[in-house]
């Protein structure tokens, strides 16, 4: 975090790295007159980088831009290997949007999965999957699920990480070399058949966050 008293020197070097924080609540809460444009922060609840950028005004959404709780400027996830976490229960809506990418953000999806913290369950057969309005990507299950969705059985804590059928969208080479979403892009929730009553976790998005510009 940055000094504002003391050797010259030290609080230039303060500067470029923030003190870790425990969780993106605590990011939030560094004061305006602590943070810099360029610092970087660790947090350490996910071991996830931040950068932050000073004018940058996208809206915050935990997921790749956190948007302090006074002042202006955004904490922005650094670029590089990592696994978006989009939280969904068995209340989240047909077609809710988890995520949706903004000015001066790629992410190139290599593997999606469920991440399960309590079992789904209830409804009639119910299933659910994961898809985009990306072309390609645009049909329920499309990424996530396939056109079946994923089922009860395959959605239980036990399993923990479901990585299910891969969608029609995403099953070949081919397809996941066109798996760059850009601005405008979205995730989203699928109901695909019935509706749980039961059921807690994420989508989890494994990949490669290519650019977060900021603007």
């Amino acid at each position: 975090m940055k000094l504002n008293y003391g050797d010259i020197a030290a609080q230039k070097v303060s500067e470029r790295i923030a003190e870790p924080v425990a969780t993106l609540a605590a990011l939030k809460d560094i004061p305006a007159d602590r943070r810099v444009a360029g610092m970087t922060a660790l947090v350490t609840a996910d071991q996830t980088r931040w950068r932050f950028h000073a004018t940058s005004a996208l809206t915050g959404d935990d997921v790749l831009v956190v948007a302090p709780t006074a002042g202006s400027g955004r904490w922005l996830l650094t670029p590089g290997g990592c696994t978006l976490v989009l939280p969904i229960t068995f209340a989240t809506a047909d077609a809710a949007v988890l995520l949706t990418l903004q000015a001066g953000q790629e992410f190139l999806l290599l593997e999606p999965f469920h991440k399960v913290t309590a079992d789904w369950t209830g409804g009639t057969a119910s299933t659910i999957g994961v898809s985009s309005n990306k072309t390609s990507f645009t049909t329920k299950g499309d990424i996530l699920g396939g056109a079946a969705g994923a089922a009860a059985a395959a959605l239980t804590a036990t399993i923990g990480n479901c990585f299910g059928t891969i969608g029609a969208g995403f099953d070949t080479l081919a397809k996941r070399r066109v798996a760059l979403f850009a601005a405008t892009d979205t995730v989203r929730h699928d109901r695909i058949t019935s509706a749980f009553t039961a059921g807690t976790g994420s989508v989890n998005l494994m990949g490669i966050l290519r650019r977060n510009d900021g603007a």
